[in-house]
């Protein structure tokens, strides 16, 4: 299995070619595909297959998360730093940069720092620009995952983000899985530092100045209508684009995966990407 060994962790990825190697394009650009709080990358069980039948597909569990190592720090920084050391050994860049979820964060703060390595991005109902009012929840919830009745917290924290009015079972039960799989400490950790932690792009305060800073075409799918306005408020590009989606819970790609693969699909065709220069504005250093 591949492994990519860093100073502070291992991370676990995998790196499949693409079915025709011979088209050229957005839609043959190399795509990464970044996972949710609490998952894996075999949340993207529905867009593996999808996305390699045209480009270079890599799916990367982050650290703490499922076969990758666990670590001290798990800061959207130091995920984000993990998938740029990725890309560069891998030698994929620039690339499409998938995230769900926090993953979205993670991509969106890549794409803001390493514009290098990101020809542009998909968020996927990303957690980022939150309610500043919602810190206290936030917190409370936080302080939860530290107490005598983590798991009941974490597995009602995951029912509540992945049922909507039409989400199917089989969705809520894969998510419960990959939660169970975590211990409470990882849990608890990756929760609070993801939420808190300096640099991190949970709530709308902290977000909306690195958001503006990706100069990248970003298509943005939404369940939140504040949070899709202040998405579309952030945009730079003019290839830009915000879908809301109703209907559904909180993991699209797993609910509904043709939809989400279409419009993904619909959007990058649209697009004429640059190979020109595109040079770097910030490396990752020390956490923030």
């Amino acid at each position: 299995m591949p492994f990519l060994d860093l100073p502070e962790a291992r991370l676990f990825y995998v790196d499949h070619p693409p079915a025709d190697p011979t088209r050229t394009g957005a839609l043959a650009t190399p795509t990464v595909l970044v996972h949710e709080l609490w998952s894996n990358a075999e949340a993207w069980i529905h867009q593996l297959p999808h996305f390699r039948a045209r480009c270079r597909t890599i799916a990367v569990d982050l650290r703490g998360h499922g076969r990758s190592g666990l670590a001290d720090a798990y800061s959207t920084d130091r995920y984000a730093a993990d998938v740029a050391a990725l890309i560069e050994r891998l030698a994929t860049g620039p690339v499409v940069l998938i995230g769900a979820s926090m993953g979205a964060s993670v991509t969106s703060l890549l794409a803001a720092r390493r514009p290098d390595l990101v020809h542009a991005v998909v968020s996927v109902d990303p957690d980022y620009a939150g309610a500043d009012d919602d810190r206290a929840r936030m917190r409370a919830l936080a302080d939860a995952l530290d107490g005598p009745d983590a798991e009941a917290t974490a597995l009602d924290i995951v029912d509540r983000l992945v049922e909507g009015p039409d989400t199917p079972p089989h969705v809520g039960e894969w998510q419960r899985l990959a939660v169970l799989r975590l211990s409470p400490e990882t849990r608890a950790r990756t929760w609070r530092q993801n939420a808190f932690s300096p640099g991190g792009l949970r709530f709308r305060h902290e977000a909306d100045a690195v958001l503006r800073e990706r100069s990248q075409p970003v298509l943005a799918l939404h369940r939140d209508p504040e949070r899709l306005r202040a998405d579309e408020r952030s945009f730079a590009h003019p290839a830009s684009r915000a879908i809301l989606v109703s209907g559904a819970g909180h993991c699209l790609h797993q609910e509904i995966p043709e939809y989400v693969n279409a419009e993904i699909d619909r959007w990058l065709a649209t697009l004429s990407l640059s190979s020109g220069d595109v040079s770097s504005r910030d490396a990752f250093g020390e956490e923030r």
